[in-house]
C-alpha cells in the first residue's frame, strides 16, 4: 500500500488541481481513487478533500482501523447506522461549500445521494483531475509496481513447467492461480487466460477442458497484485516443433512488439504508439487479424490509463506511465499469438520492466 508520504503528495497534488478549476472541495466515491490518495482499502467511505483537510467518513466496520491508519492526516467520521443522508448532509452544510468536484462514473442512484447531501453546493463532474495524476505513476507506486512485475516473471516461468500434452487448460490455470499466492502475491490482477491450440486465437479465452496436444501454441496471458499493484504478462509458447504459420505469425508479432518498444516516447499519443505495431503486422498482410488495441496502463487496477489504441488521441503519453504492450495475431481455426510485456515511459523512452524471455520458446514434450 502506499506511504503516508506518497499520499500527501498526491493529495498536495489533488489541491493544486481543484484550484485550476475553481473547485474548492472533491467528493471520492471511487474505491480505487480513494486507495490511492489515502493508502487505506475499504468496501465503503467517502472521502471530501478540500484546501485545508480531508474528511474519510466510514462506517463502524471499518472506524477504529482507519483511526488508527488515517490518525494525524485527516479527520476520520465514522456515520451512525439510521439517517446517514441526514447525517452527510449535515456535513457538507456545515462545511459551505461552493463547488464541489466529483467522480463522473458513479451511479444514477449515487449521483441523486450526492445531490441530497450537497444541497446549496454546485456539483461539477471532475473525475478526471484524479485520473491525470493515476496516470503517471510516482516513485512510490513504481517501486511496488516493479515488485509485481518481479512476482509475474516467477509465475509465468512456473507456468512453462505446467505445460505439457494430456494437461488441460483448466488445471493449468487452476495451478498457476494458486502459486500466485506461494509467490507473495494477493491476489492474481485479473482471472489468467491459457489458451491452447486454435483456442488461442481467442485473446481473453476462458480456460476450459481442451487437453494440450503436441505442435500446440499455448497462449499464457497472467498478473498479480503485490501490495494493491498489478502487473500483466502474455507469452505464446508452442509445444514442440511449430507449424511453419506459427512460426512466421509468431516473429511478425515479435517484430511489431519491438519495434513499438523501440518508438513509444513521451508527447505521442497512445494512437501514434498503437500504429507503429499496427504498421508491422498490417506490412505483413495481418492486420485484420490485430483486433484490439496495442496496450492499457496498469497499476491499482489491471486496466487504466493511458491507453493505447487507435482511439486514444486526447491526451499525450508523459514520463512514469507504466503501460502494456501487447500486439497479437489471431487467425481463426488455426491459432494465435500475443506477446506482452510491461514497461514505464521514462524521457528516454520506454523501459521494459518484464524479464520472461520472449524469443520464441519451443517446449520439449
Amino acid at each position: 500500500m502506499p506511504t503516508t508520504a506518497a499520499t500527501g503528495m498526491r493529495l498536495k497534488k489533488l489541491r493544486a488541481a481543484m484550484r485550476a478549476a475553481s473547485l474548492d472541495s472533491m467528493i471520492v466515491l471511487d474505491r480505487v481513487n480513494t486507495v490511492y490518495l489515502t493508502g487505506f482499502e475499504c468496501s465503503y467511505s467517502v472521502l471530501i478533500v478540500d484546501e485545508r483537510t480531508a474528511i474519510f467518513v466510514t462506517d463502524s466496520r471499518y472506524g477504529e482501523a482507519a483511526e488508527k491508519a488515517l490518525s494525524g492526516r485527516m479527520k476520520v467520521h465514522v456515520q451512525p447506522t439510521r439517517n446517514v443522508t441526514d447525517y452527510l448532509a449535515k456535513l457538507f452544510r456545515g462545511r459551505g461549500y461552493g463547488a464541489a468536484g466529483f467522480e463522473g462514473d458513479i451511479s444514477v442512484d449515487q449521483y441523486d445521494e450526492l445531490k441530497r447531501w450537497t444541497k446549496g453546493t454546485k456539483l461539477k463532474k471532475s473525475g478526471e483531475l484524479i485520473m491525470k495524476l493515476r496516470r503517471v505513476k510516482d516513485d512510490e507506486e513504481i517501486r511496488l509496481i516493479k515488485r509485481a512485475v518481479a512476482v509475474g516473471d516467477k509465475l509465468m516461468e512456473y507456468a512453462m513447467t505446467l505445460l505439457t500434452p494430456g494437461t488441460t487448460e483448466l488445471v493449468v490455470s487452476q495451478s498457476v492461480r494458486f502459486q500466485a499466492e506461494r509467490l507473495g502475491a494477493s491476489a492474481e490482477s485479473f482471472r489468467n487466460i491459457i489458451a491452447s491450440g486454435p483456442n488461442s486465437s481467442r485473446p481473453h479465452h476462458h480456460p476450459g477442458k481442451r487437453k494440450l496436444k503436441k505442435h500446440d501454441p499455448v497462449t499464457v496471458d497472467l498478473g498479480v497484485v503485490y501490495e494493491g499493484y498489478c502487473s500483466d504478462l502474455t507469452r505464446t509458447p508452442v509445444l514442440g516443433k511449430p507449424s511453419k504459420k506459427f512460426e512466421e505469425i509468431y516473429y511478425v508479432c515479435l517484430a511489431a512488439n519491438q519495434e513499438a518498444i523501440k518508438a513509444i516516447r513521451p508527447g505521442m499519443t497512445g494512437a501514434e504508439a498503437d500504429q507503429v505495431a499496427r504498421n508491422v503486422i498490417e506490412e505483413a498482410g495481418y492486420g485484420k487479424y490485430f483486433g484490439h488495441g496495442l496496450g492499457h496502463g496498469v497499476g491499482l487496477q489491471i486496466h487504466e490509463e493511458p491507453r493505447l489504441s487507435p482511439r486514444a488521441t486526447s491526451y499525450k503519453l508523459e514520463p512514469g506511465n507504466i503501460v502494456t504492450i501487447e500486439p497479437g495475431i489471431y487467425l481463426p481455426g488455426v491459432g494465435g499469438v500475443r506477446i506482452e510485456d510491461y514497461a514505464v515511459l521514462t524521457e528516454q523512452g520506454a523501459q521494459v520492466l518484464s524479464q520472461s524471455p520472449k524469443q520464441l520458446r519451443i517446449l520439449s514434450t
